[in-house]
């Protein structure tokens, strides 16, 4: 494609004339796989209604478990119960249940529910007959806890509107703001995720499979965010109401040489919010800048069309795979005002009517042309054309000055992506294999970049003098360039020297060494470790070069039947380097940012009879964050950031009849952080930033759980 062009739709670029051959070898390939049933149709089949099979059980019967107990925590917060929902002390509902049934005539079906007494609880049921059909019905809720000791002046009006209350003092710091320790109130930062899924697979044939999704996720909560009154800042309670709504239907063929898929999805997303209105607690810099507005999230929509498969190929134990799609993705949100300034710009009528069709294609292939060589290829291409419509908007700097004109965002781009490898087994216990990726990204006009590309290479070796050991190194690196930068294109105030990291020109090395060691029959280790570097060669300001390391390793023993141990631990290192320039002095300045990620765990189960088992497992995690500054000559740097956690778990139960069984179950978690932009910051600390006053997370909870599980059935 020529610079500065994009594959719109009627264009004539050379990219678009090579398309149909793309087309082509798909339709072939789809047109093979639905000709082989006729083909095939021809050949008798076997009967094989009499045939049995003497050494297949199948279970007929009903059987299930019934877990009721009680969990009591002490220590509990909203940090220690993130997930779980296990949030303040007291006790909670242990329960839970499983169980399958089938008959005779080949229908069956099972259950199971987990935490039922939790805001995490899972509910899954699933029934059907052999040969017919499938239902799932699935339910999981997922609490999602960040703080509890967050306080604001802010009150929710409805309708995405925070409000201060009556007698607020505005000032031009929060030490002027004299109202605001008797206006704050505790708001929770939390959210509830409820996904409920219904879907089921319809057997009309041998060959013939029809399937469908139907799921819906509801999010509802409170979110933490932020915005400006040019200097300054507030942090704000934001109100969370999404719904997503997903489809997933279609039709699958398959027989021994091949297989065909076709299939349609779409999703549907809502935010119940158009936007955030707020009042600014500040003494406005400008007359008449009384409140702001943040846009929240837009309503949009997915529709998309696809059909895959595999084909068996008659040489070289091929097998060629096939994929394409074809879509629309579209977003549909009122426009918010500008500014909230009296006499500013007027909001623009109706909305973006964003519009933009998805296409991907794909083609793999599979050979092993000798006893010793396998190949593997794939090709892949994706097309976002944008269809939006250009807008030119007049837009407000933190809703207090006036800024100029803003131009929407292009999305069109067309990548296509190459990989490849090869393996070869040189003797029975060393084997080969050398690889690589290509990629090519070429973007539609008024964006950042014209094209971008990457390529990648890479070898492995892998030696198993003996049984019991097995060593693998694989090494690379990889070339990333882009073309240059368009100026012009970039959104207001960005510095053009300034290159984001997803495009800038970067150049990266990786190594892998890995091994296992079955000592003795009882005894087995392994250790892995990886080493990457980047350097961003062509970067001026932002990162100038990162590196990872990584080590990790593992011992199991078994040093008599009843018993099984572990012991397991990993190190991780990253390190990165930035350079900046201070504004509008022009002082350079370079930092180092390492962060540093230990942890180490052991643990086993103990059969100690018949009757009696225990499992107890120990975990350390600790990580560590420095950042160091030199400008000019002076060197500084930030405080340290850190976390740690110990976690015992001790899980013992003893089989009391064949049917009832007693379960005991502690655990003991204990976290501390440290985090210098939240620690000792309340709402009246920092003069311009009136804050929510979250503080890092720390806690200590035990939790105790007894239960009875019951079987019935057999």
């Amino acid at each position: 494609m020529s610079p500065g062009s994009s594959r719109q739709r009627g264009t004539g670029d050379s990219f678009t004339r090579r398309a149909p051959r793309a087309t082509a070898v798909i339709a072939m390939a789809v047109g093979a796989a639905l000709a082989a049933p006729l083909a095939r149709a021809t050949a008798p089949r076997p009967n094989t209604s009499a045939w049995t099979c003497k050494l297949c059980v199948f279970y007929t019967g009903a059987k299930a478990k019934v877990e009721v107990g009680v969990l009591d925590a002490s220590g509990a917060n909203f940090a220690s119960g993130r997930y779980n929902g296990v949030d303040h002390n007291g006790a909670y509902l242990q329960g839970g249940a499983q169980g399958r049934w089938r008959t005779a005539g080949g229908a069956y079906g099972s259950f199971t529910a987990d935490h039922l007494g939790l805001a995490s609880r899972h509910i899954a049921v699933i029934a059907g007959e052999e040969g017919r059909y499938e239902v799932h019905a699935t339910y999981q809720g997922q609490p999602f806890h960040q703080y509890d000791d967050a306080e604001t002046p802010y009150r929710s009006a409805g309708d995405g509107e925070l409000v201060l209350p009556g007698g607020w003092v505005t000032a031009n710091t929060t030490a002027g703001m004299t109202a605001l320790r008797a206006d704050l109130e505790p708001v929770r930062i939390e959210s509830n995720r409820r996904t409920v899924t219904l879907s089921g697979r319809y057997f009309t044939s041998s060959v013939w499979t029809l399937f469908g999704t139907l799921s819906q996720t509801e999010r509802t909560g409170t979110d933490a965010t932020g915005a400006s009154f040019l200097t300054e800042a507030v942090q704000l309670p934001e109100p969370i109401d999404y719904q997503t709504d997903d489809v997933h239907a279609g039709a699958v063929w398959a027989d021994a040489g091949a297989s065909v898929r076709i299939a349609y999805q779409g999703s549907w997303f809502d935010d119940k919010l158009d936007a955030l209105v707020f009042q600014n607690p500040y003494l406005p810099l400008v007359p008449g800048a009384s409140a702001g507005l943040l846009s929240l999230p837009p309503d949009n929509d997915l529709q998309q069309g696809s059909i895959a498969g595999e084909v068996v190929l008659p040489i070289w134990s091929g097998e060629l795979s096939y994929l394409a799609s074809v879509g629309r993705l579209a977003q549909e949100g009122t426009f918010v005002p500008g500014s909230t300034l009296p006499g500013g710009p007027a909001p623009l009528s109706g909305s973006l009517s964003g519009d933009i069709d998805l296409t991907h294609y794909a083609l793999g292939l599979s050979l092993r042309p000798m006893a010793r060589l396998d190949l593997l290829g794939r090709a892949t291409y994706d097309g976002h054309d944008d269809h939006t419509a250009v807008l030119a908007i007049p837009y407000i700097v933190t809703d207090t000055l006036p800024g100029g004109i803003g131009v929407t965002p292009r999305y069109g781009e067309d990548r296509v992506r190459l990989t490849g490898s090869a393996s070869y087994r040189l003797v029975r216990w060393a084997r080969v294999s050398v690889g690589g990726e290509y990629g090519h990204t070429h973007y539609g006009p008024l964006q950042v970049l014209t094209s971008l590309s990457e390529l990648q290479a890479w070898g492995q070796a892998t030696v198993q003098p003996v049984a019991a050991v097995s060593v693998t190194v694989k090494g690379g690196s990889s070339r990333r360039d882009a073309s240059a930068l368009d100026v012009a294109a970039l959104p207001p105030g960005e510095d053009p020297q300034l290159l984001a990291y997803d495009y800038a020109p970067r150049d990266r090395e990786f190594l892998m060494v890995r091994g296992t060691w079955a000592i003795t029959t009882r005894v087995a280790f392994s250790l892995q470790s990886t080493a990457a570097t980047d350097a961003y060669r062509r970067s001026q300001l932002g990162l100038s070069d990162a590196r990872e390391r990584e080590l990790s390793a593992t011992l199991e023993w078994s040093p008599a039947s009843p018993w099984s141990l572990y012991l397991d631990s990993s190190y991780q290192h990253l390190e990165t380097g930035q350079y900046g320039l201070q504004i509008p002095a022009g002082i350079a300045w370079q930092a180092r940012e390492g962060e540093y990620f230990w942890t180490a765990g052991t643990g086993g189960t103990w059969t100690v009879s018949s009757r009696w088992r225990v499992r107890a497992d120990y975990v350390y995690a600790a990580s560590r964050a420095n950042m160091s500054l030199d400008s000019v000559g002076v060197y500084g740097g930030f405080p340290q950031d850190g976390s740690s956690l110990d976690t015992v778990k001790v899980d013992a139960s003893y089989r009391w009849t064949a049917a009832l069984s007693l379960r005991l179950r502690y655990e003991r978690a204990n976290f501390g952080s440290n985090d210098w932009a939240l620690q000792s910051v309340y709402p009246d600390t920092v003069p311009q930033l009136l804050a929510l006053g979250v503080q890092p997370y720390r806690y200590g909870v035990d939790l105790i759980s007894v239960s009875f599980l019951y079987r019935l059935g057999r």
